[in-house]
């Protein structure tokens, strides 16, 4: 019996639960309100902990797409596959490409990151990585990998680990493989390259070498990296917290740690808090929410379809006037993603033109203004509530290459094509930086509070909060000319320091 090659699209896992309260990184997660604030002042230590996010501009770094290749199978499509799919997963599938699509064409045009730590193995070994609610694996460098790109970063090294244990199959994620040629190898698709990998077994700590949370839970080891976007990177791998993305439950790191972590999680809930620039704090805290990051209470929503932390939007609006845009969907309504993997926040063509006219912005999304101009504020209803952007959050200026009284003002939105599945919209960094998210992956909820973007001078016994450097690399600004690199290195040091 040759084992049937097997393609993982999980689109309706990912849109089921991808941002289901928040995006994601740019504000990952976020908890229940009331009983979760609760929950939080009365938790023991262990039960919360806060990883600091750093931040960067640079190439794009989120996976857009995967699939699974077996040793006898090694070209297999999602259009060769789809006559085996289900009507449900092949909609589900569209829905998910329709995503990555956007994803992908989000970091070419504005590339922006965050990230933070996660450890793997016995004695541990630390990961500088991204924390994506839009993907569903965790993946580092291996020792095997040879690519020029792996060789500029920390690798996992599975004989240095008294835990690690190869895996063989993706669909049999505690089958410990007997021969390292016959496995399941992982293909990983970037906006700007590929990376190639195999699955592996080991106790996966979220926090760094302070992590707080450990367990047992499958991941993937790149054997293979493309230049671009790896090389250059500053960070090694990917946590994907997408609710229900991974091949295997096994798979899903927080979903493994929010059950069966040491100490036990008290909460099954992790939530994003992303400063307003780039030399901000930044944050993704596991097992609860920082009631100090919010400057209102958590509004929860149900994840409309598992898979992605997906919710209803039902309506838009322009300086809290309606558009109505999202009635001609009928009970579906319009359809929200929290992604912290997104730089952008993206939607149907036909509506994001019709939000950036209203906007202001008439033909581009990059107009010239005046100093003094102002701009309309930007809503989303959301389960009865109104989530209000002001200009700040969606939209940028600078007067290089200007007279004294004009500006370039461009907006971080961008249209897409409809998925032909009915709208979407990706809210991603803008959104999470305006905005503080929880998920909850028990209850299959979103929690979206109003940020509170005030330092955070908190000391707590129950909150254990990890700094995140923010970063934005020397690169031209938008006159051409070079720019400095900007990043907040001494701000968290001192933070560390005094125990913040």
């Amino acid at each position: 019996g040759q084992r049937v090659s097997l393609v993982r699209t999980n689109v309706a896992a990912m849109f089921r639960a991808l941002l289901a309260a928040t995006l994601g990184l740019a504000g990952l997660s976020h908890a229940n309100s009331v009983a979760l604030r609760h929950a939080q002042q009365h938790a023991p230590e262990e039960q919360l902990f806060t990883v600091a996010l750093r931040a960067s501009t640079g190439h794009a770094y989120v996976p857009v797409s995967h699939r699974n290749v077996r040793p006898s199978q090694r070209h297999v499509s999602l259009l060769e596959r789809s006559a085996a799919f289900s009507h449900q997963q092949s909609r589900q599938a569209s829905l998910q490409t329709a995503l990555y699509r956007m994803r992908a064409q989000a970091q070419r045009v504005h590339a922006l990151q965050y990230f933070g730590e996660v450890t793997i193995g016995s004695p541990p070994q630390t990961f500088t990585v991204i924390f994506d609610t839009g993907s569903g694996h965790l993946m580092v460098p291996s020792v095997k990998c040879d690519s020029a790109a792996c060789a500029k970063h920390k690798r996992f090294q599975a004989n240095q680990s008294s835990t690690a244990i190869p895996i063989s199959w993706a669909d049999e994620p505690l089958t410990r493989a007997e021969d390292d040629t016959d496995r399941d190898t992982m293909v990983v698709n970037f906006a700007t390259g590929d990376a190639v990998g195999q699955y592996m077994r080991d106790k996966v700590c979220l926090g760094g070498l302070s992590g707080k949370f450990c367990a047992m839970a499958d991941f993937v080891e790149m054997t293979e990296e493309s230049d671009d976007p790896f090389k250059d990177a500053q960070w090694d791998g990917i946590v994907g917290l997408g609710q229900a993305v991974s091949d295997a439950a096994d798979f899903n790191i927080f979903g493994v740690l929010s059950t069966n972590s040491t100490p036990s999680m008290k909460m099954p809930v992790f939530a994003v808090y992303l400063g307003r620039d780039i030399d901000g704090e930044a944050e993704i805290t596991f097992g609860g929410v920082r009631k100090e990051r919010m400057a209102s209470a958590l509004t929860w929503m149900p994840v409309y379809e598992e898979g992605y932390w997906q919710f209803q939007i039902s309506d838009v609006l322009i300086n809290g006037k309606s558009t109505n845009m999202c009635k001609k969907y009928g009970q579906r309504q319009c359809q929200g993603v929290l992604d912290t993997g997104s730089s952008l926040v993206m939607g149907p063509e036909n509506d994001v033109a019709l939000i950036l006219k209203e906007l202001s912005f008439e033909r581009d999304t990059q107009i010239s203004c005046t100093k003094d101009q102002k701009f309309p504020n930007l809503g989303f209803v959301i389960a009865g509530k109104t989530f209000e952007m002001e200009a700040d959050d969606y939209m940028d200026r600078s007067q290089d290459g200007h007279d004294a009284n004009m500006q370039s003002c461009w907006a971080h939105l961008m249209p897409v094509r409809d998925t032909g599945r009915g709208p979407i919209f990706v809210l991603g960094m803008p959104f999470l930086r305006a905005f503080y998210t929880a998920y909850d992956v028990k209850n299959k909820k979103i929690g979206v509070a109003l940020a509170s973007h005030k330092a955070s001078t908190v000391h707590s016994k129950d909150v254990v909060v990890e700094p995140l450097v923010a970063l934005r690399p020397g690169m031209d600004d938008s006159a051409g000319k070079p720019a400095a690199a900007v990043d907040n290195k001494r701000k968290v040091a001192e933070a560390k320091k005094e125990g913040h």
